[in-house]
């Protein structure tokens, strides 16, 4: 029996596997990382996978085997490594080593130095007395008689200076050498220090699937983190020799998930996928106006008991790793900005009141507000309904959440004027002002809660309840003041002037308002909103999915990284749009039904011409198939050239008017050798009035006109080294004497 016991410990044994990013899907804010791992299996075994830091979203961990059933699968919050304290303190020990060792060789270096100068400074001296007992030289030059100074000793004495100096020297270049070994060994455990004091610890989760089976096993690894995005990029190159386009298409991706992304094949998408929803459903929606409604209170049993109070936490024990990453940081010279171990928990401070007036309030805190909360439409309780009670009296807001009956319970409140506020997800929230609160009693207030979908207007309002059950007196609170600061239109609500019409038991309506009833349809079901510039508002709704040409490496926090998605090249027939009014550049564009398979998202577009830049631009989602504009930049061979001339004349028999005719002529001429379609655009003024009369006399050659907007349009071609002149012809008649102004 031991024997089989054993056995089947010993197949449970924890293996360690490391797990590298091996692909990853990037959407609109968020990525989903696949990790893969190889495992070899005996029997069941767990396996420990490794840490995932940053922003995982726990409910989106998926574990899946291959070769390998996955029995269960363990995830936890843990923390990164802890210091190690074998490792740090050996490296404590050899930092207060070297240190010592240093400070030595640095004394001696500066002993030697301090020798060797005292030694350039010993240099032979005579005296005066000296030089005075020797006799001067005869007339041939050499001395007459015995000299007191004698050089004998001279060169023994310059021996000694060069031996020591040379000795010395060398001593002092061997403790130079020394030294720079000693700090290049202390720049490394410098280095480890700072990495091991100063690298804080990193939470993450801890996934631990167990498996099942024998021989070779792939895992892999799903999750979904945050603080990831993409946007689209394209480059269109035009080539004005073949009349093609090149297209490239790419993403600009950037993260700061916590985690590096290295050699993992990307796929970048346009899909949203947290946005999935209930189908909306279609509300009742009335026109009208709804007969007098009372609220009837209803009998609530009051079982509510005051929780025991929480014992205080004990203090915990001091953080040795923090002790240890001080000390470290010490050694280094940092122990400014070592981090300050935080405060340990301990039982929570008794406050401490400024004045006996607080004082009183906190030993008079003893009464208590209680109610339940229902639906309007069904009378059903409400849970989770947060409740928060505020008051002048009151030091913050006390908060409470009501029980699946949709009971709730404020303690230990002291006498005053209180507002509560209760407020549920697909709820209306509802404020519920001046209820009055007497010392060491309690209250009941009840409140009916109003669905998002509810759209029926009602039109009675309620003064709060002052309902004592704790005594025989009960008693209503309503006057003028209070129902003018009453509201007239419901939060949130559209054209609706009705007021608020949940109450307490015992309430009586005060006042019944006549409101129009509003013509809005009821709401429906919106589109997430998204940043127009994210690919899913620019992919109009598709689920795209674009794979990178090769495995890229995106790192957290590391700025952006462009990831080429697929190139193509098309053939266009571009044209010159010319504005010559506005503007003297021409405008290259390419009028096409998308020649591409795929549909092609929006996004900002850089344009060049061969390879020259030519600008910027911004597309916008294209099908395959679909016409559209391409822009490729602007073209600064051609210039067009626009001239006016102006003729006044007056024209009537007894009322003089001034008549205006313009000659606009515009020139286009064509540098390139080969054939040059070019678009102009102009127009002539419309009038704002009777009294100004303009009309269009000619165009030559002729132009499409929108009189509606007063534009011309000529689609010529210009022959190779040529140039084409159109004009037109247009004439304002006014009152003699007025002057003309135009506008937008």
């Amino acid at each position: 029996m031991p024997v089989i016991g054993l056995s089947v410990l010993s197949s449970l044994w924890l293996t360690a596997v490391d797990a590298p990013v091996t692909s990853v899907t990037v959407y609109s804010d968020r990525a989903r990382v696949v990790r893969t791992a190889r495992v070899a299996l005996s029997g069941t075994q767990r396996v420990e996978l490794p840490l995932l830091y940053g922003s995982v979203d726990p409910a989106s961990i998926r574990v899946e085997a291959q070769g390998a059933e996955v029995t269960r699968v363990d995830i936890r919050p843990a923390e990164s490594e802890a210091l190690p304290a074998t490792v740090a303190s050996k490296l404590v020990t050899e930092l207060e080593r070297l240190d010592d060792q240093l400070a030595q060789v640095r004394a001696e270096r500066e002993a030697y130095t301090a020798q060797l100068t005292a030694l350039g400074q010993v240099r032979p001296s005579v005296t005066d007395e000296e030089l005075s007992s020797v006799p001067p030289p005869n007339a041939k030059g050499t001395p007459q008689g015995p000299s007191r100074l004698d050089a004998s000793g001279w060169r023994a004495a310059t021996d000694f200076v060069v031996e020591t100096t040379a000795r010395l020297q060398a001593k002092l270049r061997e403790v130079s050498q020394r030294e720079e070994a000693l700090d290049r060994e202390l720049s490394r455990n410098v280095q480890e220090a700072r990495r091991l004091g100063g690298e804080p610890r990193r939470r993450g989760l801890e996934v631990a699937p167990t498996l099942s089976g024998q021989g070779s096993a792939t895992l892999t690894l799903t999750y979904v983190t945050s603080n990831a995005r993409w946007y689209p990029a394209y480059e269109l190159r035009l080539e004005p020799e073949s009349n093609r386009v090149q297209v490239a298409f790419s993403g600009r991706v950037s993260q700061e998930s916590g985690e590096d992304w290295e050699d993992a094949a990307l796929t970048l998408s346009t899909a949203l996928p947290a946005t999935a929803t209930l189908a909306p459903e279609l509300a009742t929606w009335k026109i009208g106006q709804r007969e007098r409604f009372i609220p009837t209170p209803a009998s609530v049993s009051d079982s509510w008991r005051a929780p025991p109070p929480a014992p205080p936490k004990p203090p915990e024990a001091p953080n040795e790793d923090l002790r240890m990453r001080a000390r470290l940081l010490s050694l280094i010279g940092k122990a400014g900005s070592a981090t300050t171990p935080p405060a340990q928990p301990g039982p929570a401070p008794v406050p401490s009141y400024a004045d006996d007036r607080s004082r009183a309030q906190a030993s008079a805190g003893k009464s208590t507000i209680t109610g339940t909360v229902v639906t309007a439409d069904t009378k059903s309780p409400v849970a989770d309904v947060v409740v928060t009670a505020t008051s002048p009296n009151l030091l913050g807001e006390q908060i409470v959440v009501t029980d699946a009956q949709g009971q709730y319970r404020i303690p230990q409140l002291p006498p005053g004027v209180y507002a509560l506020r209760f407020d549920k997800e697909s709820f209306k929230p509802l404020m519920r002002s001046e209820i009055q609160v007497r010392q060491d009693r309690t209250l009941r207030v009840n409140v009916e809660l109003l669905p998002e979908s509810f759209v029926d207007e009602l039109a009675v309002v309620s003064a709060p309840p002052t309902v004592d059950i704790g005594s025989t007196s009960t008693g209503v609170n309503v006057d003028q003041d209070f129902v003018r600061r009453i509201p007239a239109s419901r939060p949130g609500g559209k054209a609706g002037a009705a007021r608020s019409f949940e109450s307490a038991p015992g309430s009586v309506p005060s006042q019944v308002v006549e409101a129009p009833v509003g013509l809005a349809p009821p709401e429906g079901w919106r589109r997430p909103v998204v940043d127009p510039r994210l690919p899913a508002s620019l992919a109009g709704g598709y689920a795209l999915a674009f794979p990178s040409q090769r495995r890229e490496t995106v790192l957290s926090g590391k700025g952006e990284r462009r990831v080429p998605l697929f190139t193509e090249t098309w053939p266009v027939q571009v044209e010159r749009k010319l504005y010559p009014a506005l503007t003297p550049n021409a405008f290259l564009v390419a009028e096409l039904r998308s020649p591409s398979r795929q549909v092609l998202p929006g996004g900002d577009a850089q344009l060049f011409v061969g390879a020259d830049p030519a600008g910027q631009a911004r597309l916008t989602l294209v099908s395959p198939g679909e016409p559209f504009t391409l822009p490729l930049g602007i073209d600064s061979a051609v210039r067009p050239v626009r001239n006016v001339k102006l003729v006044t004349g007056e024209k009537g028999l007894i009322g003089k008017d001034d008549v205006t005719e313009y000659l606009v002529t515009l020139e286009v001429a064509n540098p390139y050798p080969f054939p040059l379609p070019v678009q102009l655009h102009d127009q002539w003024p419309l009038s704002r009035g009777e009294d100004v009369e303009v009309k269009l006399v000619r165009t030559e050659p002729y132009a499409e006109q929108d009189p509606a907007r007063g534009t011309l349009v000529w689609r010529l071609t210009v022959p190779p080294s040529e140039k084409k002149v159109v004009s037109f012809l247009y004439t304002v008649r006014h009152p003699k004497g007025w002057r003309l102004e135009q506008s937008q």
